[in-house]
């Protein structure tokens, strides 16, 4: 029996919300460390409780971020955590221009190849006008002779 399809809505009843965040949370730490495990890339999961309460998660170099937040023990002023902001849009930006680059190169890889396909046709069928009339010629000096 599958599970049933949940409404994308606020849960009311705290308990459950409650309960609901601590899985999720597990989850999607777990599902981050397989992505970096399967792709050999790092990833940083930063998830704030309903009450403030900081979760992070990280692998490979994205790990200094948060042993120098917890070697200093103490909360991230609002200027950092500002620049955090920024430096992760940056970085969220650069990635965006970069797929839409490789994008751009996969659909002119894809264009080159069909044109490699049509010349590649194009010389079989001039190759084929070319056996055709030198057939034609040996056989027009066949006669003459």
């Amino acid at each position: 029996m599958g599970r049933k399809k949940l409404e994308m809505k606020r849960i009311e009843d705290k308990s459950s919300r409650l309960v609901t965040f601590s899985k999720r949370r597990v989850g999607l730490i777990k599902k981050a460390r397989h992505l970096s495990v399967l792709c050999d890339v790092d990833v940083a999961v930063i998830v704030f409780s309903a009450r403030g309460k900081l979760y992070e998660s990280c692998t490979g170099s994205t790990s200094r971020l948060v042993e120098e937040k917890n070697n200093n023990n103490h909360e991230l002023p609002l200027i950092e955590i500002t620049q955090l902001e920024e430096d992760l849009d940056a970085a969220l930006e650069q990635t965006r221009s970069r797929k839409v680059k490789t994008q751009l190169m996969v659909e002119y890889i894809s264009t080159l190849q069909e044109q490699e396909k049509k010349l590649g046709e194009d010389k079989e069928q001039l190759e084929k006008l070319i056996a055709a009339s030198e057939e034609k010629q040996i056989k027009e000096e066949g006669l003459k002779v």
